[in-house]
């Protein structure tokens, strides 16, 4: 019903021959009861939620400490007037004075926003993050984009939770006012909030795999629980007040703490363990767990994939499978139990992880909590109180994200969801077995991960693949085994007449399109990166590329290293990356594709668009960047008899290129097109494409078909897009 059907039965059938090998009619009652239930809440959870169409105007409360604010760019989550669901708010701000309004101040406000429903964009490549399912597995099913919208008025009479809302914002800034790197770990310890520039200033924290700490989770919930119990003793409490005012608590701290999915399993269990404590119910660990999964499965059934609730459930799990082992042991175990969840979402992970934990998650709870608290206190007092806390803090940040930059780091790839459980199921069974059948067990486990492994560093299929990077051109050419590696073009986002208050943080699309894509299939060097030309729809996001991935050579047209705004974009570049001009006279080794433009040095402008070749899977392909209709004529003038099967077709399928002599001289059978939707370029032209339907070429376009794939072995391949499916053969 919400997944993978095929693994859904099968467990579905070994729940029912276990439970049918107990011939217990309690549980098989009991089992049967819930399962209607669940039946029946996940059928009326899907009815409610039909997606909306037209145009609206609602009344919305939006609390200023949920409220995501980035540059222009303001989006919230609300339950407008007059509906029961929640639904996603996009809008876009006029002026600075209406980001201060909705970003200073502590208390909700009213809006009345106008506008229409859209669908969730979705997600047009391979692996790429699916926006519209994150919001369903939070039974979220509407979009609104805001076209305008005016301030009401700000909410006097609040209720308890906008009071506990108005607390977190009042909390968030007073932290904001905090020195930097105390205020970060006081939002993203105690009230779940990450700024903008979160993961720029703990990047160790991401890629060693500490991440769990700062997401609000069971660790947290312990810990403040403990110092509430410690209050209530000191004041003398009975055990039923102490129960009751715990309970309140926590339902308080999930909402100040953001009320993430993650966050609920925590605050379940805990409730749990209270009043099974209270009533001396007599329930295990293993119990409430499951009592924790069963009344999470009713309240937000498809949270289940969720990256963090899988990550929530399983370590918990994990922790009273283990709890006879070492702490060591323990801690070593459970961060392999986390590791096939990470590389299904995140496809990497680093060696050291393991090593840190060990150190890391005791300092947390004895020295790192504790600072936090006292800093967060002092600063009340006077800041120069919590300078030395501050400090102390800076200095361990600064060696998490310095070891994050030692070897090790794995790019592994994305395993599928059968081998991922089938990792789970080892890994929980190595935690539980022990003696010789643990020693077979780990065995087996690594020999999974091994063949893994190979299955995806070394394909047999090699691709050749039109990323959907909106208006802009990014290419892979991928040969099998992964022999070498060719990036065309990058990508990068234009930005036209913009203030400094509305550009907001720099971000880099290509870390959750193509470098997402890359990582997915288990690459993690370019052998080749070539750049049309400056453009930054070409290359805007090439220092992703520097940062993120190891490049052996930089490949630019013949001219375009004295071009200053080029030059500052590989600023960066690693020492061992080559930078390579070349024009359409040279043969590049190892490069496996031909230069056919340009014959003169220029500043890499259109008309100086570097042009490939390259034949892949039975097929010629011709790259073409921004070329203008005269380069493209110069090209087969100096290159004559120059042919293509498949053709990228020269700047979005503009009308300045795909000239019809071009084209005709040629004669290529496909055609494909970068562009974003909706572009205001008009991109492409309707002269090009009718130029291209003249010469009876299939076309593929981004706009229509996402990410384009010629999947090829040997001479034969066959066209896969993301949009539209398989295309077949050709």
């Amino acid at each position: 019903m919400y997944g993978n059907r095929v693994i859904g039965f099968i467990l579905l059938g070994l729940l029912a021959i276990r439970i049918y090998c107990l011939r217990n009619v309690m549980v098989i009652s009991s089992c049967i009861f819930a399962g209607i239930v669940f039946a029946g809440v996940g059928l009326l959870t899907n009815q409610q939620r039909a997606s909306a169409t037209g145009t609206k105007s609602y009344l919305v409360k939006i609390y200023p400490d949920t409220a995501k604010v980035n540059g222009a760019n303001l989006s919230f989550i609300a339950h407008p007037e007059g509906v029961k669901e929640k639904m996603v708010f996009y809008a876009r701000l006029k002026s600075n004075g209406q980001k201060r309004r909705l970003t200073a101040g502590t208390k909700p406000v009213v809006l009345k926003v106008a506008g229409k429903f859209a669908p969730f964009l979705p997600a047009t490549n391979v692996n790429q993050f699916d926006m519209a399912k994150y919001y369903h597995h939070q039974k979220i099913q509407n979009c609104f984009l805001v076209e305008s919208f005016v301030v009401q008025e700000t909410v006097t009479k609040l209720s308890i939770i906008d009071w506990i809302h108005v607390f977190r914002s009042q909390f968030n800034q007073y932290c904001n006012h905090l020195p930097k790197t105390l205020g970060i770990y006081a939002t993203g310890l105690i009230s779940g909030y990450r700024p903008v520039n979160f993961f720029d200033e703990m990047t160790g924290v991401k890629k060693l795999g500490l991440l769990h700490v700062f997401s609000i989770s069971g660790m947290h919930v312990a810990y403040f629980l403990s110092i509430v119990d410690q209050l209530m003793v000191w004041l003398g409490l009975s055990r039923f007040k102490k129960a009751v005012i715990s309970i309140l608590f926590l339902g308080g701290y999930f909402v100040f703490s953001g009320a993430s999915p993650g966050l609920l399993r925590a605050v379940i269990m805990a409730v749990i363990g209270i009043v099974n404590r209270v009533f001396h119910i007599g329930l295990s660990q293993l119990d409430i767990w499951s009592g924790s999964l069963m009344i999470n499965l009713m309240m937000l059934p498809e949270a289940m994939f969720l990256m963090g609730v899988q990550l929530s459930y399983g370590l918990s799990l994990g922790l009273i499978a283990s709890e006879r082992l070492s702490y060591i042991k323990q801690t070593i175990l459970l961060n392999f139990l986390t590791v096939p969840i990470l590389l299904f979402h995140l496809y990497e992970w680093h060696f050291l992880s393991v090593l840190i934990n060990l150190i890391v998650l005791p300092l947390f709870g004895r020295v790192i909590f504790p600072l936090v608290i006292v800093g967060v206190i002092g600063g009340l007092v006077a800041e120069t109180l919590i300078m030395p806390i501050d400090g102390f803090l800076h200095l361990f940040n600064n060696g998490l994200n310095m070891i994050s930059h030692f070897p090790g780091m794995l790019v592994f790839g994305k395993p599928t969801l059968p081998v991922v459980l089938l990792m789970l199921s080892l890994t929980m069974l190595l935690a539980i077995a022990g003696g010789s059948s643990a020693n077979k067990i780990a065995g087996i486990l690594g020999a999974t991960y091994l063949a893994v492994f190979c299955w995806i560093h070394f394909p047999l299929n090699g691709e050749v693949t039109m990323f959907d990077i909106g208006q802009g051109d990014s290419f892979l050419i991928r040969e099998p085994l992964n022999r070498s590696v060719t990036l065309i073009d990058t990508g990068g986002k234009v930005h036209f007449g913009m203030k400094p208050w509305q550009r907001g943080e720099v971000s880099y699309q290509a870390k959750r399109l193509s470098i997402n894509y890359l990582k997915s299939i288990g690459i993690s060097k370019i052998d080749n990166l070539c750049v049309s030309h400056q453009d930054t729809d070409h290359c805007g996001d090439l220092p992703a590329f520097i940062e993120e991935m190891q490049i052996s050579r930089i490949i630019i047209p013949l001219g375009m290293d004295q071009n200053p705004s080029f030059m500052k974009r590989i600023a960066n570049r690693d020492r061992l990356t080559k930078l390579l001009c070349v024009n359409d006279e040279m043969r590049v080794a190892n490069l496996p594709a031909q230069i056919y433009h340009p014959y003169l040095a220029g500043k890499g402008e259109n008309h100086d668009s570097m042009v490939i070749g390259t034949q892949k899977g039975g097929l010629r392909w011709l790259f073409t960047g921004d070329l203008d209709r005269p380069g493209e004529l110069d090209t087969i003038s100096r290159h004559s008899g120059l042919v293509a099967d498949v053709l990228k077709v020269g700047h979005h399928g503009s009308k300045t290129s795909s000239d019809p002599q071009f084209i005709s001289a040629v004669k290529p059978r496909i055609a494909l097109i970068s562009a974003g939707r909706n572009n205001h370029y008009g991109h492409p032209n309707d002269e090009t494409l009718v130029t291209l339907k003249q010469h009876n070429v299939k076309v593929f376009n981004t706009q229509k078909h996402g990410m384009v794939r010629h999947i090829y072995r040997n001479n034969t391949g066959h066209f896969e897009t993301v949009l539209n499916g398989h295309e077949g053969n050709l």
